[in-house]
Order: C-alpha cells, then structure tokens, then sequence
C-alpha cells in the first residue's frame, strides 16, 4: 500500500484527529481513486486531557479542555492551508469515560466545529486492529493497543477478531495513580514517592494470563504491538544495541529480554534524567515507565518471546474503513481483514475493578457494508465548513 505506485488521480485528502488521554493526533491523506492513500502530514500535542481525571471524580477539567481547544485551533488553520477536504475526529478513553462527557463534547464543538465520535472500547480495538492489520498481514495474532487510559487486546484467528478485551490501564492514568509527581503538566514536573512495587503488584494481579482467556493459539500466532509507548521503547532500544529503528516490513520485533533491560533502566532513572535521553520525547518521559512494566508483564502472562511492533493503529483503521465503504466489490474483496469483521464479534469488556466478564456486542446486520451497526459508521466533516 504504501509502496506502490499511485496509477490513477487523486480523489480527495482527509483528516483523522484523534483525541486521547494523553495527546491529541492529526494525520492527514491524499486518498486516490484506486483506494491507495498515502500520508502526508502528522502532528501532535500532549494537552493530556484525561490528566487528574480520577482525581477528579472523572470529571474533564476546563484547563484541560481549554489546552485541548488551543491545540484543536492549531489543527484547523493547518486543515485549510493544507486544503484537507474532511476530517473524522475521534475521542477515545478520556472522552468516553468523562462523567462530563456531554459538556466537554459541546465545548469542544461550539469552539472549533470539530463534532467528535466517541469510541467505545471495542470500537477502538477494532480500528486499532485494522490499522495495524493494513501494514502488518498477521493472520494470527494477539494484537494490543497501548493507549494513556487504556488497553485492548484483540485476539485473531484468520484475520478474524476472535474476543475484545478492554482494560483501564493506560500509561497515564497509571502513572497518575501509582507514580506522583507535581501537578500541572505546564510545570517542571518531578517523580517523587514513586512505588513501582505497588504498580507491579496490580499489574500482575489484573492483566489476564494466557490460561484465563482460554485462547487455543495455533503455533503460528504472534504477539502485535500498537501505540506510541512501544514504539518509543522500541527506538529507545534501538539507540541501546545501535540497530537503526526500522518498521520496514514488520521487522521491528522486541524480545523480552529487551523489554525486561528497557524496564530496568527506566525504572532507575529520575523524570529528569529520562527526558534528557536522546532517544526519549521529553513528554513521554512521563509515562515510558509505567508503559514499560505494562507490555513485560503482558507479554510474560501471555507467554510470548517477542513481539513485532506495529507503525500504525487506531487513525489508519479509521481510514480503511471509511475507504471500505466507498469503494468497490472488487476493492473491498482485497481486505479480508475487514471483510471477515463484518460479523458479530465475540468482545470481553473488564476493568481493574470489575472482574472480566462477557458483554453483549450490538448485532450487526445484513452483508451489505452501509447497514453494520458494530462498528457504526463514523461522522465526518467537510473543513470548508468550518468556521475560523
């Protein structure tokens, strides 16, 4: 897909804003009218909307909704330079979970035009799925999505989501609730009390085993990584063993003895000392730690040796499915991995503070791609509609 050759014009460019708990994305594509796309622009900004939102009895507060509209301002002037003709913005975890939700959604659209479809969690494990599944062509898998509030787990057979598992442990809302630091993400921030004891404890206690799924893996399956924490912890392992970072055909891969090393040496290090590494965004300085001790622990209960690193995720799937339903039989006869998803899913919702547990997915209708109630189709928006 993305080495190919575009053999026909250009049919439009769109926009997918994701909105998580930590940081706010936008990656724009020049969509052709043979259904290639290709990326032309991303950009980020750690407004971390969901930070303090368990302190604050999961209420979003206007500071972080007013850094939010700030970053969001920004985005829309690059939209209309960029001539973008739509944009889908996403919210995820904190959005989802905010007992203010309806006031942070209005805010945020009364502001700057921007309406955002909030993801449930098996929705956002879906289009994590597919947009790691566009670039990686793993027909059995466990695949996980790393977010800053929280964590999906996908299992696949044949390309075939098998069971969603959605968890609350994201990177900073475990960090917040674990390792404290000094409040206002606008301040020199600096790790003090911090019981990594007490995280790994939880950890451990509530990241299902292998044996609690009681998934029968064929030999074949591989453990898939998705989110910028693995990737950061790729690169930063990358410097380690001085291998140049490479996601060039799935190579990137991460055993667990890498994994263990990283954790070692981020868990030894100050806020400080961690943002200072070359290799480590001063932001996700924060959190690389907690992230850390989340995938060694995940990959020893699931009890695999390695993991392959996905480059894509949650925006890419978005896209792939809003293609999905605007193209072709032939077209959409290519993408087994979303072709096969058109049936009702077998998804496993769970919390720290609920016990895993089955819930029901909305049914999904007849063959035909425009009646699926699961996932629903996403609202767009065209950008020349869009007030400044």
């Amino acid at each position: 897909m993305y080495a190919e050759s575009i053999e026909s014009g250009k049919k439009e460019s769109l926009a997918i804003i994701d909105l998580g708990y930590n940081s706010i994305k936008i990656s724009t594509y020049d969509i052709y009218k043979n259904g290639h796309y290709k990326k032309q622009y991303q950009k980020q900004d750690y407004v971390q909307i969901g930070s303090e939102l368990i302190r604050n009895d999961n209420i979003i507060s206007d500071k972080n909704v007013d850094r939010t509209i700030k970053a969001l301002d920004n985005f829309k002037k690059d939209l209309k330079e960029k001539n973008i003709d739509v944009v889908i913005p996403i919210a995820t975890s904190a959005v989802r979970d905010a007992s203010n939700q309806k006031f942070v959604v209005d805010t945020l659209e009364d502001s700057t035009g921007f309406l955002f479809n909030i993801l449930s969690g098996p929705e956002e494990g879906f289009f994590s799925y597919l947009g790691a599944q566009s670039y990686m062509h793993i027909p059995n898998g466990l695949f996980f999505d790393l977010g800053g509030g929280s964590l999906e787990l996908m299992y696949v057979q044949d390309f075939r989501i098998l069971k969603t598992i959605c968890l609350d442990m994201g990177v900073l809302r475990l960090s917040e609730e674990f390792v404290n630091y000094n409040n206002g993400v606008e301040e020199s921030e600096t790790w003090s009390n911090i019981n990594y004891e007490r995280l790994e404890k939880s950890l451990v206690e509530n990241i299902p085993s292998k044996f609690q799924l009681s998934l029968g893996r064929s030999p074949d399956t591989k453990m898939v990584a998705i989110g910028g924490t693995i990737r950061a912890i790729y690169k930063f392992m990358s410097h380690m063993i001085y291998t140049a970072p490479s996601f060039y055909h799935s190579r990137a891969v991460l055993d667990k003895r890498m994994i263990t090393l990283a954790n070692t040496i981020f868990r030894g290090l100050s806020i400080e000392e961690l943002s200072k590494l070359k290799s480590v965004d001063p932001e996700r300085a924060k959190t690389i730690t907690t992230g850390s001790f989340i995938v060694k622990i995940l990959i020893n209960k699931q009890n695999f040796n390695n993991l392959l690193v996905c480059p894509t995720g949650v925006r890419e799937g978005v896209l792939e499915y809003y293609l999905y339903f605007r193209m072709d039989k032939k077209y959409r006869s290519r993408k087994k991995f979303i072709k096969v998803n058109c049936e009702p899913l077998f998804a496993i919702e769970s919390s720290r503070k609920n016990p895993i547990s089955t819930v029901s997915d909305s049914t999904l209708g007849p063959s035909e791609p425009d009646t699926y109630v699961f996932p629903r189709k996403l609202n767009s928006i065209k950008v020349n509609k869009l007030k400044d």
